[in-house]
């Protein structure tokens, strides 16, 4: 049991734990009407609060058996996150929206402006949701929107002093790791443009599967049509022109960037 719970990807301990609350959230909106709506001023919500919640329940199963389909994260929060604060709920609903948050940047670490832009929208959106709360008291309104752009503050203090402590390690290891003085790399924890070193297109992508998205090179081959020996010979070269002894210490030293393949 305990090795097959070490195999789990970490999205899917956050689907088991979504699965049992809103598995307890179903039951109480389905078998204690009474109780549950008196949270909510609108009647019909005793109909939609059920719904949302066994369909964020089915996306749970799901989200657990296919824990890299990220488009599944996203819809479970989102349902949740605004039924949640639309229903009286508005601090689970702040809580939910700041998790997607966290969620989109280890995906992506903001890298391009197409995401940074996705991102404030969502922050725009989530925004306009939040006066959905106004009916049940312009207190809970004004102290849900502080919650929310104080979350954003503090994650992004987070990912600043994150950022600051591995300057002060990576410079080190990189020379302990013998990387080519021909390769200029960027400055830590900036955003590492692969269209900016001197490598193939489908080099580019063979890295950026590996280091965003951790991908093995039999997933890589199998995603992008290609055989795994050429996943592993495109690997090799990589390493050649970085300088690297093993894709392990390559990992090692690109962990202090945001890669980007725009």
């Amino acid at each position: 049991m305990k090795r097959n719970l070490k195999k789990l990807e970490p999205i899917q301990y956050l689907a088991i734990g979504g699965f049992v609350f809103l598995l307890i959230a179903s039951y109480c909106s389905i078998f204690m009407q009474e109780e549950w709506s008196g949270n909510t001023l609108v009647p019909y919500y005793q109909i939609v609060i059920p719904a949302v919640n066994i369909i964020s329940t089915i996306l749970c199963v799901f989200m657990f058996l296919f824990p890299k389909n990220f488009i599944i994260i996203y819809s479970a929060l989102s349902l949740e996150c605004i039924f949640s604060t639309l229903t009286g709920y508005e601090s689970l609903g702040v809580y939910l929206f700041s998790l997607m948050i966290i969620i989109i940047y280890l995906n992506t670490g903001f890298a391009g402006k197409k995401i940074k832009t996705i991102v404030v929208l969502m922050y725009i959106a989530f925004t306009i949701t939040l006066l959905g709360s106004f009916v049940y008291g312009k207190e809970r309104f004004w102290m849900a929107l502080g919650c929310t752009y104080f979350f954003a503050c503090a994650f992004y203090s987070i990912i600043l002093t994150y950022k600051k402590k591995l300057k002060a390690l990576i410079p080190a290891i990189q020379q302990e790791l013998f990387i080519s003085k021909e390769v200029k790399l960027p400055k830590s924890g900036e955003v590492m443009h692969l269209k900016d070193y001197d490598i193939s297109d489908r080099q580019k992508m063979i890295l950026y599967e590996v280091m965003t998205n951790n991908k093995t090179y039999g997933e890589i081959a199998l995603k992008h049509n290609l055989s795994t020996s050429l996943v592993k010979k495109d690997m090799t070269g990589i390493l050649q022109y970085f300088g690297c002894k093993n894709a392990n210490s390559l990992k090692l030293v690109l962990s202090q960037f945001v890669l980007s393949i725009e």
